[in-house]
């Protein structure tokens, strides 16, 4: 169950990390870490249920349900980026 919840977290880790890397650059860093915690999440889950929605019956049958995964990746992407906001600052 933890492998499956650790490729959730990575999957959808990598759009919003994509999203949150993009606006560090145009706008800067410290909007980039914050856009990892909030609103790149958001990003991640709209990206996600779009390419891979499939994958969230595999988690079903898992006995996984989909508020679990989403908020156990939440609580895990604003942890990281309060702490590279508190060491940037």
């Amino acid at each position: 169950m933890r492998q499956a919840i650790t490729k959730y977290f990575y999957d959808l880790t990598r759009y919003n990390l994509g999203f949150s890397i993009l606006i560090g650059i145009s706008i800067r860093p410290i909007a980039g870490i914050i856009t990892f915690g909030t609103f790149g999440m958001l990003v991640g889950l709209i990206c996600y249920r779009y390419f891979q929605n499939n994958q969230y019956y595999f988690y079903y049958n898992l006995g996984i349900k989909k508020t679990k995964l989403i908020s156990i990746t939440w609580i895990i992407n604003l942890s990281v980026a309060t702490i590279f906001l508190w060491i940037s600052r």
